[in-house]
């Protein structure tokens, strides 16, 4: 079915005849979409400003829109009023129309379409967009596919079942962070949070279901954040886990987590007027907290004077909560005039933090205890000192709904047939024995550096878009051509590109240009190395965009551009004609950089990625530092790579100081636990701009890979964050405030506060002789001792816990210790090479773990997942957790060591 499906191969003729007789009967019947004569106007009004924005792209997004009815034209235009920048500058008319036409089908086919108010129609079932994901056609498949299966459901059923069909078709995985394309996600079938949540709003939506994505930006009680969504069914929005079936709305893994949260967002496309509060309204959309649905809440006013004690108005007043190592920012609130800003939050510790944009304050509140706090601003960017902070997150509520026992049962089987399509699915992505017959025959496009082992590399990376892959190399290699480096411009790719790339997308970045030329090296006569070329020509990836087709049409467009100093002419194009507006593009989706040249608005990002871009169409080295978010281009004349500033302020002396500074940074480490300190789990590193610390994204990066590591940074204002965390969720935070000069090298020492024992008790013990695996528990645990893991159900927290295991797998194979893991049957638990590991199935009898749990805790019946136990030989308890928890493998390592 699968397979049929995203092929498109079935015959639609009469649904699509139906639904053509649908649309026209709903437009002739319903003439207005927008009832409020009023609110109607000030769309109108909203759409011909937008219109006028977006003359660059007229013609493709506006021909036509006078032939429609009423109805669709007023619906058309509340999404081109509203809609963020990099809809209007990468998508047409025609994508947009069927949108609408889809939504309109939905609310007409379904029984509970008639039921749904007009504005949560307009906001939550017509809107094509989520969040920050690539649109595609998913809508319109969806409908086709879910139309039969929930028609004759109650709308409460049908919420339910779609979810169970979702998960038909995807699974929890980590990934970066571009949002895949709902359609992107089914062809993988696996997705994270963001990206499954996306998809399941999307199938919501696709019913005329009004959903929307909420999310955490942070969690409070552990490190990261997390994605569900909300559907509202007969008056009321309940919630459910995306692609996480459960028997009942108001129901998920996280709904005990979601009781600590400090903020539960969601956005609202459009003007909206809803019930719930409001942390930010603009005239394109509002940012809605919807923590009240989910924890107990206070809310809290501050209140912010200068140094003279006077009343600051529109002062930035920015709630900040720890998550790995930094103070994330959850809202930010401008005061009024009488100096004050207030928030709904959770009931833990915030960091407040004030500014006028140039001076600033801080304090740690415990919304537990107070709901006021004054905030002086009284700090610059010339004070140098320590601050240490200790957070304490809110306490673990209850969930919301208990299912029965038969429900949960049949539940759990309709889990275990959806895995089995899924897995069957999954089972038909190429294997290392069959990957070659999927390819063509004639290997002409195999330079020497491009092995067998090369080629299953890339293919086995694309999984399910294996099909874009297969005829990219058939159309390269069939038409006889060769290129000496297609490996490396492949693996330029990120996994998730390979995933979801097309063929003709890989083809243009490989044609249209003198390649010869480019393997020679050339840029206007300069000779530069391979690894420049590899680093600034190659790559057809940016930075986080979803890759399209660039290099011809930036080429021709700035074909008059010439000579060794082309970036600063087109630096100087872009100033003059990309206005930047980050609101503009709310949602923060990358524009592409055709888009960017043809619309002429962009955020500053996209607009960094359109330079580097247009530079590299041209043969000029550039990339753009993710990190620190600076762009860099090749200068053949000191051949070197030399820093590019859209700021207008900076002078050309200015700049020439900035490529000549030799300010550094040295990062120093002594600690011995953890061995060697990780970017955002344990330290972070941020820049001072415009009242405010900015943290630059080292994850990953080679520069801190090891210790003592060595970073060039602009001169400036900074702040060294470093946490350590209890495995309760209270965290021991350190922030260290310091200058950088022009020239300066500081060394500094990352120190992360060392753990205390904190309420000293003895630990809780099982009888030591009591058998494992035919051995007492004392021979079975050894010197080491025994880590007993049970990952249930094999939901996300169980997964992101397997995942820090293989991350660790090197300090638990040093820690020497037993596993006895228990996982479902159809998890391939072999495949994750965990060390000393003895694996049942969760289907066995567990009293071992019976055990475990009665001592910890003798009044629960069941544990939350994964359940997890560190035992010595003595039968000492020495770590234990229940439930989601990031940095739950380094806890238990850190406890194996007591």
């Amino acid at each position: 079915m699968k397979n049929s499906l995203l092929r498109r191969t079935s015959n639609y003729r009469f649904a699509l005849l139906s639904m053509v007789l649908l649309l026209l009967v709903g437009c002739n019947r319903n003439p207005h979409f927008i009832t409020d004569k009023q609110y109607r106007n000030q769309v109108h009004a909203d759409f011909v400003a937008r219109q006028d924005l977006a003359q660059g792209r007229a013609e493709a997004l506006f021909a036509g829109m006078d032939t429609l009815c009423l109805r669709d034209r007023e619906a058309l235009e509340f999404l081109y009023a509203y809609m963020p920048y990099s809809d209007l500058a990468d998508y047409d008319g025609a994508f947009f129309l069927k949108q609408v036409q889809y939504a309109f089908a939905a609310r007409d086919t379904f029984s509970w379409g008639e039921e749904i108010p007009e504005d949560i129609f307009r906001h939550f079932v017509l809107v094509y967009r989520v969040n920050n994901e690539n649109l595609d056609t998913a809508r319109m498949l969806m409908f086709r596919e879910l139309k039969d299966r929930v028609k004759d459901l109650s709308m409460e059923q049908a919420a339910l079942e779609v979810n169970h069909w979702c998960h038909e078709y995807v699974a929890y995985r980590a990934a970066d962070i571009r949002t895949s394309a709902p359609l992107a996600t089914m062809r993988t079938s696996l997705g994270r949070c963001g990206e499954e949540s996306t998809f399941t709003v999307t199938a919501m939506r696709a019913v005329g279901i009004p959903a929307r994505q909420c999310y955490t930006p942070r969690w409070a009680h552990c490190d990261d954040n997390h994605a569900w969504v909300e559907v509202w069914v007969d008056g009321e929005w309940k919630f459910l886990g995306a692609c996480e079936p459960d028997p009942e709305l108001n129901m998920g893994w996280f709904s005990v987590p979601s009781t600590r949260c400090m903020m539960v967002h969601s956005k609202a496309f459009g003007r909206y007027h809803g019930d719930e509060e409001v942390v930010e309204q603009t005239p394109l959309y509002s940012d809605l907290n919807l923590l009240s649905h989910y924890a107990p809440t206070r809310r809290v006013t501050v209140t912010v004077l200068d140094n003279m004690e006077k009343p600051v108005a529109d002062a930035a007043v920015k709630f900040k909560l720890y998550n790995y190592s930094e103070y994330y920012t959850l809202a930010s609130v401008n005061t009024d005039a009488e100096g004050k800003a207030s928030l709904t939050t959770g009931l833990g510790d915030l960091l407040i933090w004030a500014t006028d944009g140039k001076e600033y304050g801080y304090s740690k509140l415990d919304v537990r205890q107070d709901s006021l706090i004054t905030i002086c601003l009284t700090r610059t960017s010339e004070n140098e000192y320590v601050e240490e902070l200790d957070i304490v997150p809110p306490v673990a509520g209850e969930a919301k709904v208990t299912p029965t026992e038969e429900a949960v049962a049949k539940n759990a089987q309709r889990i275990a047939h959806e895995d089995s399509i899924r897995n069957a699915y999954t089972a038909t992505f190429p294997t290392e024995d069959n990957y070659r017959q999927l390819l063509p025959k004639e290997w002409y496009w195999r330079g020497a550096d491009f092995s067998d082992s090369q080629v299953w590399e890339i293919v086995q990376k694309s999984e399910g878009n294996y099909a874009e892959i297969a005829k990219f190399f058939d159309v390269w290699g069939g038409q006889g051509r060769a290129f000496e480096h297609i490996y490396d411009y492949l693996k330029s790719y990120s996994d998730k590109d390979l995933r979801d790339i097309t063929a003709e997308v890989l083809e243009a970045h490989m044609t249209g240009f003198d390649w010869a030329d480019r393997q020679k090296g050339t840029c206007y006569g300069a000779d530069y190395t391979y690894d420049v070329y590899k680093q600034g020509i190659l790559p057809a990836r940016i930075s986080n965009e979803m890759v399209r087709a660039w290099r011809q049409p930036l080429h021709e467009a700035f074909a008059n551009i010439q000579g060794d100093k082309g970036y600063q002419q087109l630096r100087d194009w872009t100033l003059q004609h990309i206005a930047v507006d980050d609101t503009g593009n709310y949602y923060n989706c990358p524009i592409s950089p055709v888009g960017v040249y043809q619309l002429r608005h962009a955020d500053a990002h996209s607009r960094d990625i359109f330079f580097v871009a247009a530079c590299r169409s041209l043969n000029i080295p550039a990339y753009l530092d993710n990190a620190t978010n600076i762009i860099y281009v090749w200068n053949q004349d000191v051949n070197d790579w030399q820093k590019v500033s859209f700021d207008t302020q900076l002078n050309n002396s200015t700049t020439q100081q900035l490529n000549n500074s030799t300010t550094s940074l040295t990062l120093t480490y002594r600690g011995k636990n953890p061995e060697v300190p990780v970017y955002w789990p344990h330290f972070a590193l941020a820049k001072y701009e415009n009242g405010d610390f900015v943290t630059f994204d080292f994850e990953g990066d080679d520069r801190l890979a090891k210790f003592p590591a060595t970073l060039q940074l602009e001169p400036g204002y900074y702040c060294l964050f470093t946490g350590n965390r209890y495995p309760e969720g209270d965290v021991l935070s350190r922030m260290e405030f310091f200058t950088l000069k022009e020239g300066e090298n500081r060394s500094l020492e990352i120190i992360l506060r060392p753990l205390v024992e904190k309420n000293a008790q003895s630990n809780a013990v099982i009888n030591p002789d009591l058998e494992v695996f035919g051995t007492t528990l004392a021979d079975y645990a050894g010197a080491a001792g025994m880590l007993y893991i049970n990952l249930g159900d094999y939901r996300e927290p169980s997964k992101h816990l397997v995942k820090e295991l293989q991350e660790q797998r090197k300090a638990l194979q040093q820690w020497g210790g037993m596993i006895y893991l228990l996982a479902p049957d159809n998890v391939n638990v072999l495949a994750w090479n965990l060390p000393n590991a003895d694996i049942l199935s969760t289907k066995n009898l567990d009293p071992f773990g019976a055990l475990l749990l009665k001592t910890i805790n003798p009044s629960q019946s069941k544990p939350d997942y994964p359940f997890v136990a560190l035992v010595n030989n003595r039968g000492e308890i020495l770590f234990h957790s229940q439930g989601y928890k990031i940095g739950l493998a380094e806890q238990i390592l850190k406890a194996s060591k007591k």
